[in-house]
């Protein structure tokens, strides 16, 4: 009876747990830019979400099941690129790939914290081309 009620408390904190929830299961929804940085002519820049809003810019991203798409306006080459396509995810890195020239997809470090998604972008001397921020937004379909 112990065992028993051992491997349910086991098994209880395994289910609450993050860490061993399979990314894939937490990205499909639809994500929302609210803090980023990225690097401009050899410049950290830092934007917050009052920042964003002063600008009135935004960038959403949809993950569904195999397909993204995305809407943005935030003046970052590395976002400008594809609108839409296939993503997949292999260890701690997300790739939303360019299905008409394999080269031009993008890969991201990714990491989920209380909720949130970041995505991480770095360059091939490991400098931060971009590290956005996002919270999901609540369908209410």
């Amino acid at each position: 009876m112990t065992a028993k009620l051992f491997f349910l408390k086991i098994g209880g904190w395994l289910q609450a747990t993050e860490m061993f929830e399979r990314p894939r299961k937490k990205f499909p929804g639809k994500w929302q830019l609210f803090e980023y940085f990225v690097d401009e002519k050899e410049e950290l820049l830092h934007f917050e979400e009052k920042d964003l809003k002063a600008r009135n810019q935004f960038f959403e991203i949809e993950f569904l099941e195999q397909n993204y798409s995305r809407q943005s306006n935030i003046p970052v080459s590395l976002i400008e690129s594809s609108k839409s396509g296939k993503w997949s995810t292999a260890k701690n890195f997300v790739t939303l790939l360019d299905e008409e020239n394999f080269r031009e997809s993008t890969e991201f470090q990714f990491a989920f914290e209380k909720g949130n998604l970041k995505l991480l972008k770095k360059n091939a001397f490991g400098k931060i081309e971009f590290f956005g921020f996002f919270r999901k937004i609540n369908s209410k379909v």
